[in-house]
């Protein structure tokens, strides 16, 4: 998942086309080496850094600021669970000691129990500089250590200030100056999506009776060629085309789906909008999508077969179209922890549910 020192701005919905989008604003994703970063559309940046590849035992640490003036830096430290030989490393150890160069920096106190723990402000403050001026950080348990590689580090914590405005100010990580923060941009406030309400068991797939479901697979194939959905078509050595899945979103209209590609550990499907009775008139609501549960179509795809990273997109139905409403993953593929390390959002909502559902 490593993208080099190129800026990413990403925005989902030009992933699905025919989909609302809340703002114009996307997130920025940026990774160097070890360490990568998401900012969200609200001004809120997270960067993570991780043993070098292919290193065991396996750690990540987290950093969260939030865009404004006099914003702290908050962290959270996970020790590797993917596999049983980390879950075993990390079992009762209670505390750790943070060395730097042959230095005592510290020391962190494991929340029992816990993915990931915090780290006090006065522990993060020795930590930082050494993640600029050091090879590599190291948590010790005196019986085992765990090493955390800060190539990359000072690339994406100078993007971070960049992308909130802070270089050459006081509250800099990187690139330090006299300026005041007070012309640093404050947070954007996050789009606000109605999630209209969908009728009750509308997970269950409905059954459309064959004569309904041939007239709706002649308007899909209209819409969507073979190249965009080769589910749609028969196979060429005469295999059928894929099952239609059916939700009800409103007494006029249905969601319907189908399987458009199957990878090795991943599946494409796509979605429409259609009337509930023909013509069904079909208005796409996505494409590379996954699932469908509750006025909700969700898009997510692991970034390898082991499952220890994904990327993950939502769209919610707001009673006329399908929104953009969140855009994330879970940090590189580095075997930190089963379905990824961490949260890292690029583009976020504030959803709320409607008591009326749309006709």
């Amino acid at each position: 998942m490593n993208i080099g020192l190129a800026i990413i701005l990403l925005s989902g919905a030009s992933a699905l086309p025919g989909l609302g989008v809340a703002a114009d604003k996307p997130g920025i994703g940026f990774s160097h080496r070890d360490w990568e970063l998401a900012c969200d559309n609200t001004g809120t940046c997270r960067a993570a850094g991780y043993q070098v590849e292919g290193a065991e035992p396996a750690v990540s640490l987290l950093l969260v600021r939030d865009a404004g003036a006099k914003q702290a830096v908050s962290a959270k430290i996970q020790l590797g669970s993917y596999a049983e030989s980390d879950v075993a490393l990390a079992a009762n150890v209670s505390h750790l000691v943070i060395k730097s160069g042959g230095r005592k920096l510290g020391t962190i106190d494991l929340v029992p129990g816990a993915q990931s723990s915090p780290l006090t402000g006065a522990t993060l403050a020795v930590i930082l500089p050494a993640l600029l001026q050091s090879s590599s950080v190291v948590f010790s348990s005196g019986k085992q250590d765990w090493t955390l590689s800060t190539a990359g580090a000072s690339a994406v914590l100078l993007k971070m200030d960049e992308a909130q405005g802070r270089i050459g100010t006081v509250g800099a990580l990187v690139r330090k100056g006299g300026k005041p923060e007070n012309g640093v941009p404050q947070p954007t406030v996050a789009p606000v999506v109605i999630a209209a309400a969908v009728p009750k068991h509308n997970d269950k797939d409905l059954l459309l009776p064959g004569p309904q479901r041939a007239a709706l697979l002649k308007e899909l194939r209209k819409t969507t060629s073979r190249e965009d959905c080769e589910g749609l078509y028969p196979s060429e050595d005469g295999e059928k085309a894929s099952e239609l899945g059916a939700h009800r979103l409103s007494r006029t209209k249905l969601l319907v789906s189908t399987v458009c590609e199957t990878y090795a550990y991943n599946q494409s499907g796509m979605f429409w909008v259609v009337n509930a009775a023909p013509p069904f008139d079909p208005v796409s609501a996505g494409g590379d999508a996954s699932g469908y549960e509750d006025g909700e179509i969700s898009a997510s795809h692991k970034g390898r077969g082991l499952g220890d990273c994904w990327s993950s997109a939502v769209y919610t139905w707001d009673g006329r179209q399908f929104v953009w409403t969140k855009e994330s993953t879970t940090g590189m593929c580095r075997l930190v922890a089963p379905g990824g390390a961490w949260e890292l959002p690029t583009y976020v909502t504030t959803v709320r549910r409607s008591g009326n559902t749309a006709r």
